[in-house]
């Protein structure tokens, strides 16, 4: 086993969706997994090769948004597609609401089968590499330049520095969901009632807090008494960010052909909807392990009640979930919480 990496430096990527779940600003991580995932199915068959985790460095990005009046809320640019009336119907093409932006991204992967020593062998894998990343879409974008690819096989040390010098100023998408267990710990502390998504939302959400402006002499607050609105700072120091991280699966995998209407009829289907957590923007230089940048597939089965799968974006070693050890067994919500942020972190 090598240890090489295959980088992608600095893709160009128009018209990629901006919207995650819940979330907006940049692609979910599934998109990055997904590209590298389909590259790995190639090239299993064209060079014998698979890809490993995708670590996604962003080195600049604009979301195609405008504000209406010239202040206020921002909102997206929508289009008309297609852009020109049909001339026989005579009909107005429609507005498909969605979010759009340009970025500019590297992405860095492993590739533990690779053992190439001839320069003309990784030039030739180079250009590739090159071309087949050409043949897909990117966060649902289309990729319009990438500046180089790079096949690194150096130890670790050599292999962060390299990257560095490669690939700064960029930003490296992090897990933090360690912050959002502690977080929703410690506000458990202090009310018995508080949910999971009351932590995340004080990630997520611009919230307010008055303070009140006491004039000489006044000890406590009243009616009359003005306020000024401070924000709030977020639960955590860093470019803390709220991210969509995976899948829960909310149905039985039904077999192939047995859903109608779905998009391919040889494979089985099973109906998902999108997991939330928190990520941070970290710079490159504060990275210390090349290893702790790429993000995995993790697929759980948890028992509690009934079975739930969870198909989860995670980086690094993360520990393992704490499902029920008897099914039938009746586990206080208090306790399912736990094993779900347990396996968040």
């Amino acid at each position: 086993m090598s240890n090489a990496y295959i980088v992608f430096e600095r893709i160009s990527v128009q018209d990629a969706n901006c919207i995650a779940g819940f979330t907006y600003g940049f692609p979910a991580i599934t998109h990055f997994l997904g590209f590298g995932h389909a590259l790995s199915r190639k090239l299993s068959v064209s060079q014998k090769l698979t890809l490993q985790g995708c670590a996604v460095i962003c080195h600049q990005h604009q979301i195609h948004a405008y504000q209406p009046k010239g202040f206020g809320d921002y909102v997206f640019a929508q289009s008309k597609n297609p852009p020109t009336t049909r001339a026989k119907a005579k009909e107005t093409p429609p507005i498909i609401e969605e979010g759009k932006m340009n970025m500019t991204v590297s992405l860095v992967m492993a590739c533990p089968d690779l053992n190439l020593s001839r320069t003309a062998e990784i030039n030739a894998l180079k250009q590739a590499l090159h071309d087949l990343a050409h043949q897909h879409r990117l966060g649902g974008g289309s990729i319009e330049k990438i500046a180089a690819v790079h096949i690194l096989n150096v130890d670790q040390q050599k292999l962060l520095r390299k990257l560095k010098r490669l690939l700064l100023p960029g930003f490296v998408l992090m897990d933090r969901a360690d912050l959002l267990a502690d977080h929703y710990h410690a506000l458990k502390q202090q009310q018995t009632d508080v949910e999971l998504m009351d932590a995340w939302l004080d990630f997520s959400a611009l919230k307010y807090q008055a303070q009140p402006k006491l004039k000489e002499g006044e000890l406590a607050p009243s009616d009359t008494t003005e306020a000024e609105w401070l924000r709030m700072d977020k639960p955590a120091k860093g470019w803390i960010v709220p991210i969509n991280n995976g899948y829960k699966a909310i149905s039985p995998v039904y077999p192939a052909g047995e859903v109608a209407s779905t998009r391919d009829s040889t494979t089985p289907v099973c109906f998902v909807e999108a997991v939330h957590s928190i990520g941070e923007w970290r710079s490159l230089h504060r990275i210390q392990q090349v290893a702790d940048m790429l993000w995995h597939y993790r697929h759980e089965l948890w028992h509690y009640r009934h079975e739930q799968d969870w198909y989860l974006c995670q980086q690094g070693q993360q520990a393992q979930p704490k499902p029920a050890a008897n099914e039938s067994e009746e586990a206080a919500d208090d306790d399912f919480e736990d094993d779900f942020l347990s396996s968040l972190t």
